[in-house]
């Protein structure tokens, strides 16, 4: 009877962990699936600056367009899946100005979030 207590006890508290550990996960996911929900609009231009958490493009008028970028954000460019595998191959992480230079022309998707334009993607033209 105590073994049996025993497993179930161990049982219900592997049950937990597993169930707190997917948490921030389902957080991540409710956060992807509002961002889906949100109209999707576009910008083209030329890239006047580029960092490791925004691009700066400027439009065929000359307004300028401030885009935040995050790990979420999704670079399309040439080259670039070698470009990713030689930073894996140094463990080391592909950020957008490994990518995206000034003076590129780029064609970004992008969401508003909170009052902030959020780059989806950046496709290099």
């Amino acid at each position: 009877m105590k073994a049996l207590f025993t497993c179930m006890a161990v049982a219900m508290l592997a049950t937990g962990a597993s169930a707190l550990a997917q948490a921030p996960a389902a957080d991540a996911g409710a956060k992807a699936h509002s961002a889906a929900k949100m109209p999707t609009m576009s910008a083209t231009g030329t890239v006047k600056s580029v960092a490791a958490d925004s691009v700066v493009v400027t439009d065929k008028d000359g307004k300028d367009w401030t885009f935040a970028v995050d790990t979420a954000t999704k670079v399309i460019a040439k080259g670039a899946s070698h470009k990713s595998a030689e930073k894996a191959a140094e463990h080391e992480k592909l950020m957008i100005t490994d990518m995206v230079k000034t003076g590129d022309k780029v064609s970004v998707k992008y969401h508003d979030m909170d009052g902030k334009m959020h780059a989806a993607s950046v496709r290099v033209l």
